[in-house]
């Protein structure tokens, strides 16, 4: 196995491991330390069907069942699929999602701890996933913006802007809504395994800052993303079938972009370790 940074200590390439063939213990322990050094890792050349994705996902903690899984694999309805294509008609797994920058699951009293995401079928052009380095965004505040933000609380709510993020979506019913209620979480972060800090950000979930009002919160949280998402912090990566990407989401944000949907198939395998609120920590 050979492990190659990608940018310093954001991002780093895995090649020459068969993750099909199991994982020991001790694999396990060099890939969690990977991900913990460099926020994000794409492992290249895997081909692993929906149970073994499972199981290389609960090398790092338990599995997640999204609270809109579309359940695609009924025996694994901790596996969701992202893809453009339909069966008899009807997609077969979540299309268009995650457009905008983000951090996964960031609404609820368990957070998104790590995210897996397996590249089965990638368009040739287009639809690569942007991945912004949370940590040296930190690292790199403006004096007036760490004010701001240090030692604050966000509410996150998952049905703030749902419907104008997804206006093609149906939105979300009362029982949906009532699995998700809003919470609190830091505006900056420690991460437990580092003790790293982090800007935690999740502009599109977020109502408000401490005691700032939905306005002001809205105003601060554009400044935030901006400096976040500087070239300088994003490594942007291009999928090739058989990515396997994992990324720390105390450490990192992220978004998808465009390509071709009408020409071109698009499926990916997503799986999710949640955590107790408890697990990001306040810096």
């Amino acid at each position: 196995m050979d492990i190659r940074a990608i940018d310093g200590d954001f991002g780093a390439e895995v090649t020459g491991v068969d993750l099909s063939k199991g994982i020991s213990k001790e694999l396990a322990a060099t890939l969690v330390n990977t991900l913990h050094e460099y926020g994000i890792m794409a492992i290249r050349d895997q081909d692993l069907s929906p149970e073994e994705q499972c199981a290389f996902t609960e090398s790092f903690g338990p599995l997640d069942i999204h609270h809109l899984a579309e359940a695609t694999f009924p025996e694994f309805p901790q596996l969701r699929v992202l893809t453009n294509v339909k069966k008899d008609g009807k997609l077969i797994g979540q299309f268009r999602g995650g457009h905008y920058w983000h951090t996964d699951i960031t609404y609820t009293d368990n957070p998104a701890l790590v995210t897996v995401l397996h590249g089965k079928e990638c368009p040739p052009e287009g639809g690569n996933t942007l991945f912004a380095n949370m940590r040296g965004a930190y690292d790199n505040l403006p004096d007036d913006l760490r004010e701001l933000v240090d030692g604050k609380v966000a509410v996150h709510d998952r049905a703030f802007r749902y419907s104008e993020l997804y206006p093609e979506r149906p939105p979300l019913t009362d029982e949906q809504i009532s699995h998700v209620p809003p919470v609190e979480q830091p505006m900056i972060l420690q991460h437990p395994a580092t003790g790293r800090k982090s800007v935690y950000l999740n502009k599109s979930m977020i109502r408000t800052i401490g005691d700032l009002d939905e306005a002001a919160s809205e105003a601060l949280l554009e400044k935030l993303e901006a400096h976040c998402t500087q070239d300088r912090f994003v490594y942007s990566h291009k999928w090739r079938p058989g990515d396997l990407v994992v990324w720390d989401n105390l450490s990192t944000m992220h978004r998808a972009t465009p390509y071709d949907f009408q020409k071109h198939r698009r499926v990916m395998h997503r799986t999710q370790v949640c955590g107790p609120h408890e697990s990001v920590r306040a810096a």
